[in-house]
């Protein structure tokens, strides 16, 4: 919205700078973007469970199958939101361990890993 300047100036509107969700003045960067789109999946999760559960103190599961229908979805939407919050946590306990690994068990991973592959070339080629 412009702002008329009632000083007597030349210029009579002043535009303010484009403000951006976060209130800077600069775009937000792509870390703050990445956890906004992770906060609005779990919202609609969140929304998604809570209509479901709505429909069911509604009474539009009355049957078995229905009822099994509205558990299933409730648990494929929990299993869903695991699987992101698996991922982001799985990554970071990495990257813990990473601190304390033994540079040795580099080796020893990389020699069971290659035991394994002889084992499966022996199976196939029996």
């Amino acid at each position: 919205m412009a702002v008329i300047k009632v000083s007597g100036s030349r210029r009579t509107t002043q535009v303010p700078p484009e403000v951006f969700p976060s209130g800077t003045s600069r775009p937000p960067s792509r870390h703050v973007r990445v956890f906004e789109a992770i906060a609005n999946l779990n919202r609609g999760f969140d929304q998604v469970l809570a209509d479901v559960e709505q429909l069911k103190q509604l009474g539009l599961f009355r049957g078995e199958f229905s009822r099994q229908f509205a558990k299933t979805c409730r648990l494929t939407i929990e299993e869903r939101r695991a699987e992101e919050d698996w991922a982001r946590y799985g990554r970071m306990l990495l990257e813990w361990e990473k601190k304390f690994r033994d540079p040795n068990d580099v080796l020893v991973e990389a020699e069971r890993l290659q035991k394994a592959a002889d084992q499966n070339a022996r199976e196939r080629a029996e």
